[in-house]
């Protein structure tokens, strides 16, 4: 058991992971709460086909949120250090819009996307507000594509990824089987079993070795046009399907490696750097926390920080290089809620890399499924301009592997690093395709290939 006492049912709670950054860098009230986190929130948007019973779906929703621990948690800095205090626990209620149509010549409407932009993109009041919201968008004009739109959003104070995947089946389940509410282990359960302060730190101190080699931020990038600034901004964007040719590569390359998907990509993206810069580039990047099988279900803020290190020594082939990458950070060390920051460097760094958990279609009964809409279908929602702040890296990458016949992306960089995405994202797909086909090929003649591809 932790050092640190919990107890299940009383008030407080030490706080976990990610949410302690945030309260040290957001808005914190007058009281030490935090009031505004900086942190993006966790969402997903889902198409409805199939009939739909409102009222069924409106309990499943409150059935859920109020069983779900986490949600009736606020952060707030104290004497005792960061806690997470409770509330009386209040479910999110289901708020339905109508507009004339959701889908306009196969994309979001802008009336839709009217409606939907608020809920993803606009972070509560933590004071005043609900942690999430959880909304349905119906057309009122009769049509045979005009189906309702379910988005879900939270706070990443108390969801983040994995958890809101978990959230979001659970309400499909309560819709299923009205009075049944899926439920892991809680969130007070998952922080009573960490280990003994003294091993955490133990863990935790093993990052200063690893990141010993690899000073920030990393080699500069040398893709066509960029000139390396001396800090980093999110001043551009990129939101849509990679190469077509990717998904098949992908999985052929997992077949004859023997990794998964989202290992492949990884460590392709990470190699992909590295053809275009003068050294290994690690790779900023986040882990949904659950290192034991009993925690994948644990339903809160989970997700650890790390970075990924390029395979030492360097191997000369790209398929050898994908398979070592793999093994250089299959065992990283658990962070158990701590930050690298403490005893490491972590950020900013040339590169950043997530790969957002699959959000499975939902079966709500035998005639209605709600899928995940696809990066391209919810373009409008990214229609104008966007703020530009400061970034932990000069590129920040975002995969969504929803589908096997499609790759989404989602690029926040900065122009004067990667003035123009695409030579980038066209040698992962390079890389992938070399160690499905190639896997003997050099990387050095890879490297001469993309770049005279590019130039």
């Amino acid at each position: 058991m932790s050092s640190e006492s919990v107890n299940a049912g009383g008030a407080t709670l030490p706080a976990y992971g990610m949410p302690v950054r945030a309260l040290a860098n957001g808005e914190v009230d007058a009281d030490g709460y935090l009031r505004r986190n900086p942190s993006e929130l966790p969402w997903n948007v889902f198409r409805i086909h199939g009939p739909l019973d409102e009222e069924r779906l409106a309990t499943a929703v409150e059935r859920v949120t109020l069983a779900t621990d986490v949600l009736h948690l606020r952060l707030r800095a104290t004497d005792a250090g960061p806690r997470l205090e409770r509330r009386e626990p209040v479910p999110l209620k289901l708020e339905t819009v109508d507009v004339p149509v959701t889908v306009t010549e196969g994309r979001l409407s802008t009336e839709a996307a009217a409606v939907v932009a608020p809920v993803v993109f606009d972070k509560p009041d933590l004071r005043a507000d609900p942690v999430g919201r959880v909304v349905l968008v119906r057309a009122t004009q009769a049509g045979e594509e005009q189906e309702p739109l379910l988005a879900f959003s939270f706070d990443h104070s108390v969801l983040d990824g994995w958890a809101l995947g978990l959230i979001t089946r659970a309400v499909a389940g309560a819709y299923r089987s009205p009075g049944h509410t899926p439920r892991g282990r809680d969130f007070a359960g998952f922080l009573r079993d960490l280990p003994e302060e003294s091993v955490r730190a133990r863990s935790l101190a093993r990052w200063q070795d690893l990141l010993a080699p690899y000073p920030l931020p990393g080699p500069p990038l040398e893709l066509p046009g960029s000139t390396p600034p001396a800090a980093f901004q999110d001043d551009g964007h990129f939101d849509g399907p990679l190469s077509e040719r990717l998904p098949g590569a992908l999985s052929e390359a997992a077949a004859r490696s023997g990794l998964s998907r989202a290992a492949v990509l990884l460590a392709a993206t990470s190699l992909a750097a590295g053809l275009w810069s003068d050294g290994p580039q690690p790779l900023l990047s986040l882990r949904h926390g659950h290192t034991r099988p009993e925690d994948v279900l644990v339903v809160g803020p989970l997700v650890e920080p790390v970075v990924l290190l390029p395979p030492s020594p360097e191997p000369a082939t790209v398929g050898d290089w994908i398979t070592a990458h793999a093994r250089a950070n299959e065992d990283l060390p658990p962070t158990y809620g701590r930050s690298i920051r403490e005893v490491a460097p972590l950020a900013p760094r040339t590169i950043g890399v997530n790969i957002l958990p699959p959000a499975r279609p939902l079966a709500l009964g035998p005639r209605t499924r709600a899928t995940t809409a696809t990066r391209d279908f919810l373009a409008p929602l990214w229609q104008g301009e966007r703020p530009v702040g400061p970034a932990t890296a000069a590129i920040w990458l975002n995969y969504y592997m929803d589908r096997p016949d499609c790759v989404e992306a989602t690029l926040a960089y900065d122009t004067r690093a990667l003035p123009d995405p695409r030579p980038l994202l066209d040698t992962v797909t390079a890389v992938v395709e070399a160690s499905a086909h190639e896997p003997d090929l050099t990387t050095a003649a890879l490297r001469t290939r993309v770049r005279a591809l590019a130039s």
